[in-house]
């Protein structure tokens, strides 16, 4: 059966669906919501949350296509830096300018600017997709890497000239690290300002570590599949019961691996040893409960578990800077 040719006007104007390499200055998402689900009768089902930032869009993206191969054919110039984490289904690209196809499937991610547009994508029938795509402004993209390597500089003379690159010549492998950061934006339950904050900083995070990639050698992800889901599941354990005290030994029964994969895999996947991680959510459980006025600096010693005040206050002081006592005072004041 012969594929189906259509432009991406033709869905988004079917249907109100925005288009991902889009990034509208002044602009942001307010209420981001549940997922939308358009459907269109050539291209088929898309399920789509989207995330609009003054200097960034960013897509979580499902679509399942319909009887047919479809060729997607994009004349439209874009000025934007599209980043494209592919999570499932197959998807073949190539742009006007570039010479390599991007051929991305689950775990490969890129980076590309392609302002000529004439991009064709290639999607088999019934093939489901999903994508994390992001896409930054292009003057915004430029003055966050900086130009102080072979790959910066390359890339900044590609942006003032305006001629297409891609990151690396074909697709690089998603470490668990990115999964990881990927997960956060995707499940993050916070509201406001809190969540545009949270949100715009792990996807620079993502750009880091994805820049980071492209500079250097190939890395080799050392942590298999099932074990980045266990270790993913402890997290989330503790999460809830990070009061608690472990030894590596009771880590390591809990999430069923040994305790040298909890203690290497743990700080490869999410940056940050286990310990350190416990830490980390004990000190700021511990100025959540400072900033409250009812509570006193003991009263916060005991509910952590601290036999002595003081021994509390040496530890938050190592951890954020400050004494307790001074977190107390500025919430007086404010």
């Amino acid at each position: 059966m012969a594929a189906v040719l259509i432009h991406p006007a033709d869905i988004l104007d079917f249907n109100p669906v925005p288009n991902p390499q889009s990034v509208i200055p002044g602009v942001r998402t307010n209420n981001p919501g549940e997922f939308l689900t358009r459907y269109h009768p050539k291209a088929g089902a898309m399920k789509f949350k989207s995330l609009l930032f003054p200097h960034m869009h960013v897509m979580n993206l499902h679509w399942t296509s319909h009887e047919q191969d479809v060729v997607l054919h994009d004349s439209t110039p874009v000025d934007t830096i599209n980043i494209n984490f592919h999570m499932a289904g197959r998807l073949d690209t190539t742009f006007e300018g570039l010479s390599h196809e991007l051929n991305m499937r689950a775990g490969k991610h890129n980076l590309v600017f392609s302002p000529e547009g004439g991009d064709t994508n290639r999607v088999a029938a019934r093939e489901s997709l999903e994508m994390f795509h992001i896409s930054l402004d292009k003057a915004f993209f430029a003055d966050i890497i900086g130009c102080d390597d072979h790959w910066s500089e390359r890339v900044q003379k590609n942006l003032l000239h305006n001629r297409p690159f891609s990151g690396i010549t074909g697709t690089a492998d998603t470490t668990p690290f990115m999964q990881s950061l990927i997960r956060e934006v995707k499940q993050c339950t916070q509201t406001g300002a809190t969540r545009n904050l949270i949100v715009q900083s792990k996807v620079l995070e993502l750009l880091a570590l994805q820049i980071e990639q492209f500079r250097g050698p190939e890395r080799v992800d050392t942590i298999s599949a099932a074990d980045a889901d266990k270790l993913h599941q402890l997290k989330y354990f503790l999460d809830t019961h990070f009061l608690e005290e472990f030894s590596l030994a009771e880590l390591s029964r809990i999430c069923l691996l040994n305790e040298f994969k909890v203690k290497k895999g743990f700080k490869e996947l999410f940056g940050t040893t286990v310990f350190g991680y416990l830490r980390k959510m004990r000190m700021d459980y511990a100025e959540q409960l400072l900033l409250d006025a009812s509570r006193s600096v003991e009263e916060v010693s005991d509910l952590l578990g601290y036999e002595h005040a003081q021994h509390f206050s040496i530890a938050f002081k190592k951890y954020r800077g400050v004494n307790p006592s001074a977190i107390k005072t500025r919430r007086v004041l404010a």
